[in-house]
C-alpha cells in the first residue's frame, strides 16, 4: 500500500479548524453507550436517580466525550488527508481532560488543533488536540490523540472536496484559546445548571496511599457485546463493505476505545461516582490495539488498579490501571485522575 503524506500548509503553520457540524447528546444514546462500555451506574440510565445526585439531566459516562471528539478526528481526516480510510487508522495513545460531565440535551461542536505530522514510508503519525464546546462555546472536554493513519495514494485529478466544502473553516487568531495538553491543567469547570455539583465519590480520600490497591474486576465479553459496541459508536456505518465485519463472521475484535470505556468504567465502580475522573491517559500496548474475540466462551479481561500518587493539596488521587487479557496487557500504559470532595 502506498502512502499519501499530510501537505496542509495552513495546518503546518499551526492553524487550528472548527467543525460546523454538532452533536447532540441524547439520553438513549447515552443508556445505549453505557450499557455497550460497562458503566452501569444508575445516573447513566435514570433522569431520576441522577436529579437525586444533583444533575439537571441523564448523564454520560466520561468516556462518551471520545466517541464525539472521534467523529471531529475523522471528519477533519477525511477532508484534509488526501485518500483517508477510518478503516486505516490506529489510535497510538489518547488523552481525555475532563471540564464537566456531559448531560442529556447537551449540544457539542469541536475545533481541531493539529499539533504535528510526521511521514514515513508507508504511514503517517498525526497529533491532534480536539476541544469539545457546548452551546455556550465553554469548553467541556479536550481530547489529544496521536493516530497512525495509513493512506492510498490518490492522484491529483481524483482529490476531493476541500476542508471548507466539507464544514470546516478556520479558527481566527484572536477566538483561540489556550488548550489543555498533555502534562497540563485541565480546564476549570464550570459552575452552571449543566454542571451543578462537585465530585462525591464513596472512597474517603483519608484512607488512600500510595500504593493503595483497587479491587480487581472482571469483565467478560462475547462478539456481541463487541458488536453492540459498534452500532453504538456508530463504526460499522462509517467502515467501507471490505471492513465491514457482518453479525456472523467467526469472531470479532475488540476496539481500544472499548478497552478504555471498560477501564473507565470499572474506575467509576470503584469510586461510586463517574464524575469524580478529570483525566484519562492511555498508550495501547503493541500488537493490541484490538482484541480478538473467538466464537467460543467469551474472553474475560482482568482489571487492577494502583493508587501511584496523592497530591492532599487538591485532593486528588492518580491511579494507575492494569487490563490484562489472554495472558498480554492491553495497555502499555493507563492512568486516571479522581478528584475528592
Amino acid at each position: 500500500m502506498g502512502s499519501a503524506s499530510v501537505d496542509v500548509p495552513h495546518v503546518a503553520a499551526d492553524e487550528r479548524l472548527w467543525s460546523r457540524n454538532t452533536f447532540a447528546v441524547d439520553a438513549d444514546h447515552i443508556r445505549e453507550y453505557a450499557l455497550a462500555v460497562g458503566n452501569s451506574d444508575r445516573i447513566h440510565l435514570d433522569a431520576d436517580a441522577a436529579a437525586v445526585r444533583g444533575f439537571g439531566a441523564l448523564v454520560a459516562p466520561p468516556t462518551f466525550a471520545t466517541m464525539v471528539w472521534m467523529r471531529a478526528e475523522e471528519e477533519t481526516l477525511a477532508a484534509l488527508v488526501p485518500g483517508f480510510h477510518i478503516g486505516r487508522i490506529l489510535h497510538a495513545d489518547r488523552s481525555l481532560d475532563l471540564a464537566r460531565p456531559l448531560l442529556a440535551g447537551d449540544r457539542v461542536g469541536c475545533d481541531v488543533h493539529f499539533e504535528s505530522f510526521r511521514h514515513y514510508r508507508d504511514y503517517d503519525i498525526v497529533s491532534m488536540v480536539t476541544t469539545l464546546r457546548d452551546r455556550h462555546a465553554q469548553v467541556v472536554a479536550v481530547g489529544s490523540s496521536t493516530l497512525l493513519v495509513h493512506t492510498q495514494r490518490v492522484p491529483p485529478h481524483r482529490t476531493g472536496p476541500s476542508g471548507y466544502e466539507r464544514g470546516l473553516e478556520l479558527v481566527p487568531t484572536r477566538h483561540r484559546p489556550r488548550l489543555s495538553v498533555l502534562g497540563e491543567s485541565a480546564p476549570a469547570r464550570r459552575r452552571d445548571a449543566a454542571a451543578t455539583r462537585g465530585p462525591r465519590p464513596v472512597v474517603e480520600f483519608s484512607e488512600l496511599s500510595a500504593g493503595f490497591e483497587l479491587p480487581v474486576r472482571r469483565h467478560t465479553l462475547a462478539p456481541a457485546d463487541v458488536m453492540h459496541h459498534a452500532s453504538v459508536v456508530g463504526t460499522l456505518g462509517r467502515l467501507g463493505p471490505d471492513d465491514r465485519v457482518p453479525t456472523t463472521s467467526p469472531g470479532a475484535v475488540t476496539p481500544g476505545m472499548l478497552s478504555l470505556g471498560l477501564a473507565a468504567g470499572y474506575l467509576s465502580s470503584w469510586l461510586g461516582d463517574p464524575t469524580a475522573v478529570s483525566k484519562y491517559r492511555v498508550q495501547y500496548a503493541p500488537k493490541m490495539h484490538y482484541l480478538p474475540i473467538g466464537t467460543g466462551e467469551p474472553v474475560p479481561i482482568e482489571f487492577r488498579g494502583r493508587v501511584t500518587w496523592l497530591n492532599p493539596i487538591r485532593r486528588t488521587a492518580t491511579i494507575g490501571i492494569e487490563a490484562i487479557a489472554k495472558g498480554r496487557k492491553l495497555f502499555g500504559y493507563a492512568t486516571a485522575e479522581a478528584r475528592f470532595a
